[in-house]
């Protein structure tokens, strides 16, 4: 058995060890509780590990394995309690008419987190159709000639048109 082999690419492991050889990853392995010792990533990446060190397996196999199993430690999601510091933004910027998408980015939150939130504490914000209704008019809106009279008819009415 070479327990020697380098990988490719080291791997960073949770207790702040870099793992560069295939003895590393046994000692790690070894030292992790029973429960997640015996989880399914842990005990594939053991195996992979152990047959890249008989040089029945491949360490890019071991490797994938590993990371794998680091990875199923890792929540997928993360809920954060919202401080009082973080509602009095929202609500302010609610008031002040920032879009959810603004809010979120100022919240370091999901878009959706920051609607559904901003709903829960009773200051939801407007409707985007309600937020075009009253929003001011672009300087390229206000230069746009308007139309009037007979001028527009003929533009809009494809039978004056021809006349």
């Amino acid at each position: 058995m070479s327990w020697d082999s380098q990988f490719a690419e080291p791997i960073d492991l949770p207790n702040n060890v870099v793992a560069t050889t295939l003895g590393h990853v046994i000692a790690y392995i070894s030292e992790l509780p029973d429960t997640e010792r015996n989880s399914r990533e842990w005990q594939n990446a053991r195996k992979s590990v152990l047959q890249a060190a008989d040089q029945v397996g491949s360490i890019w196999f071991a490797r994938i394995a590993i990371i794998r199993a680091l990875k199923r430690r890792t929540p997928r999601f993360r809920r954060r309690n919202w401080s009082p510091e973080e509602l009095r933004l929202l609500d302010k910027l609610v008031v002040d008419g920032a879009s959810p998408r603004t809010a979120a980015e100022a919240l370091n939150r999901s878009k959706e987190t920051v609607r559904t939130k901003a709903r829960r504490v009773g200051c939801p914000f407007p409707h985007r159709d309600e937020v075009k209704r009253h929003r001011p008019l672009t300087q390229e809106e206000v230069e746009r000639p308007q139309l009037t009279g007979e001028i527009a008819l003929r533009v809009l009415s494809p039978e004056l048109r021809r006349a």
